[in-house]
């Protein structure tokens, strides 16, 4: 074995054992898990590897299990959370510091608290109101409610899937009362009121559910999206088109740079990735946007260049990285954990499945036009990784996403195109914008379309 490649297995297994150290105290074992992790580490020592080595996996494991210890909150009297309780209603002030995140009838604001009834505190909770009146970003706001703990379900813990964003209490329709207009004057603040201007400009366009669905796919957003349609995505294994993940993102862009073939590979990584960063900056920028993307980006280096030694190494130390800034996201996140499961498998099993297709000769029966077959590639390579993680985490399996994928999406770029175009037309010409928006409603239509029939073919879906 040459040092190269010596160097690249330190580099893994050394990732490998933080990494392992966080999941084994996420999942409760606390340092218990410790006397686990150092009975197979002893393995690797058989392996013949080398004593300083084996003690520095030691020491990654007990360093993974420290840091998810360490993060786990502990409340004083200075705390929010401190101050949970069902039926006491309290006076609370704070800010606005994210995007108000609309869901159908109602809205959920987080709210970073500085005040309890006139005692200073700290700590964000996420704040359900009713869908009127709106609020904005950077508001200074005051409630009037009770400040609750998150509710914790016998197969799901809502607790921990709010405490990967640093959120630890709720508050459910509070009266509310707007202190002070938007205090805030960051770049989010900037990012998030052009985000503003564009979902009204797509409401102004498109009619129900198209403009909801466009905002879906160009900004993440989920307002106004029927129920009915969603369980149609979720049925056809199309949801992940309308949410922000390393997934949907390497999928999209490899449609992106079928428009750029004419242009080398570097230039065509170099575009791609520049297209991901504008993406990321008009979604406003969020942590679960920023690992996405991360995720997404190593995916396409890794596809087009095909370097596998160096991109898992990359692989292992940003997602050794970006556990040890937030240990919550490897246990609780689940969108993590499909993105990291999605670029895998684009790194390591797209070959495999062009081999395979070629082998049973149904190759040469997809189409190559507008990107099919790479389509049709990357997403059973993709989904290789990610089904064990979409069936312990949702119970459910879709038999007809690999079809429907390979269809809709190569219809995402044209809609995401047509969409975008017509609202930067309306600009200066809005009955200019509405013209092409008509295009853009075709294809929403189409994916649409898809997305119905797919979820009504019989067994498309598996429950588990």
């Amino acid at each position: 074995m040459d040092y190269g490649l010596k160097e690249h297995r330190r580099v893994v297994l050394g990732a490998a054992a933080l990494l392992w150290g966080v999941w084994l105290a996420g999942r409760g074992l606390g340092f218990s898990g410790i006397l686990w992790g150092i009975g197979l580490v002893v393995g690797f020592w058989l392996l013949r590897l080398e004593r300083g080595f084996v003690m520095m996996m030691v020491m990654l494991l007990c360093a993974g299990v420290l840091r998810y210890e360490m993060a786990v909150p502990v409340f004083g009297d200075g705390d929010l959370a401190f101050y949970h309780s069902e039926e006491q209603a309290v006076s609370l002030e704070g800010v606005i510091v994210d995007y108000p995140d609309v869901r159908g009838d109602r809205i959920k604001l987080t709210v970073e608290a500085s005040e309890l009834n006139e005692r200073v505190v700290k700590g964000r909770v996420l704040v359900t109101v009713n869908r009127y009146p709106e609020f904005a970003y950077g508001e200074r706001i005051r409630l009037w409610g009770a400040v609750q703990e998150p509710i914790e379900f016998e197969d799901f813990s809502y607790k921990n899937y709010l405490r990967r964003y640093g959120i630890n209490s709720v508050m459910y329709y509070p009266y509310v009362e707007v202190v002070e207009a938007p205090c805030i004057d960051d770049w989010k603040y900037w990012v998030f009121g052009l985000k503003k201007v564009f979902e009204t400009r797509l409401n102004q366009l498109f009619t129900e559910p198209h403009a909801s669905f466009a905002a879906g796919l160009l900004l993440g957003s989920r307002r106004g999206i029927p129920e009915d349609l969603m369980e149609d995505f979720n049925i056809s294994g199309l949801t992940h088109i309308i949410a922000i993940s390393g997934y949907n993102i390497t999928l999209i862009i490899v449609f992106v740079s079928g428009l750029l073939k004419f242009l080398s590979k570097r230039w065509q990584t170099i575009m791609a990735s520049l297209v991901i960063f504008v993406f990321v900056v008009l979604v406003g920028g969020t942590a679960a946007v920023v690992r996405s993307a991360i995720m997404g980006v190593l995916g396409l280096w890794a596809v087009w260049f095909g370097r596998k030694a160096e991109v898992t190494r990359l692989l292992a130390l940003t997602a050794a990285l970006m556990t040890m800034w937030n240990p919550f996201i490897l246990v609780d996140d689940v969108g993590f954990q499909l993105s990291f499961a999605a670029t895998c498998g684009l790194v390591y099993m797209t070959d495999s499945v062009e081999r395979f297709l070629k082998k049973i000769r149904t190759w040469k029966f997809i189409p190559e036009i507008f990107s099919i077959r790479e389509a049709f590639v990357t997403t059973l390579a993709a989904q290789t990784f990610a089904v064990p993680i979409i069936i312990g985490a949702f119970g459910r399996f879709s038999l007809v996403a690999p079809f429907a994928n390979v269809v809709a999406v190569s219809f995402i770029p044209l809609a995401m195109l047509f969409s975008f175009g017509a609202v930067l037309i309306s600009c200066f010409w809005f009955y200019g914008g509405l013209l092409v928006a008509y295009v853009g409603w075709f294809f929403l239509e189409l994916i649409m379309q898809i997305a119905y029939f797919s979820a009504r073919v019989p067994f498309s879906s598996i429950e588990f």
